[in-house]
């Protein structure tokens, strides 16, 4: 018995990044995440009790603007990082 073989047409992904005018809290986690620290040790960086933190990074908060500068300084990333979104489309 021959067996067939599929062929499928590569799936075209538009990837898409954004500035908004709100401090994304996926960024917030990313940069936690690269600098290899915990949510307790991030918060404690950024000058933010980690209650708080956690809500404003889990989204159940929203973050304040004048946020931007506490976490720019204790995660060291600069400001427009905390500003972009990436869309993905399949």
């Amino acid at each position: 018995m021959a067996t067939t073989k599929l062929h499928f047409a590569p799936i075209n992904h538009i990837q898409k990044t954004e500035m908004v005018d709100f401090i994304v809290p996926e960024r917030i986690r990313e940069a936690v995440e690269y600098r290899g620290y915990s949510y307790e040790e991030a918060a404690k960086k950024c000058g933010i009790s980690r209650v708080e933190f956690g809500l404003m990074t889990n989204g159940h908060k929203e973050i304040p603007k004048e946020m931007i500068f506490k976490l720019m300084k204790g995660l060291d990333f600069p400001k427009g990082f905390f500003y972009r979104v990436e869309w993905e489309r399949v």
